[in-house]
């Protein structure tokens, strides 16, 4: 059965990206229902999608706060969030 990941019009570039990312890190995990593990693991796969390792040292040079860092990077802070958490991880 296909599934499909529909973003609402009025979401923001930045936002659009990253919960597109998010629902594709449910789906690559086949996670069908939401758990707190479920968000934590598309958040992660969100974070490494999306953030390039050069480009977020740069920003986190620059920038103190993981907001700051996503506004500079054009994503969610819970992308930022999830990529730490897979750096952690790794």
């Amino acid at each position: 059965m296909p599934r499909i990941i529909v973003a609402r019009a009025d979401l923001t570039a930045d936002t659009t990206v990253s919960v597109i990312a998010h629902e594709l890190g449910h789906w690559w995990n086949s996670d069908w229902c939401s758990s707190p593990a479920a968000e934590r693991r598309a958040w992660r796969f969100a974070g490494a999608l999306l953030i390039d390792p050069r480009e977020y040292a740069e920003a986190e040079w620059h920038q103190s706060s993981p907001g700051a860092i996503a506004r500079h990077l054009g994503v969610l802070t819970d992308v930022i969030d999830g990529y730490r958490a897979y750096l952690e991880a790794a």
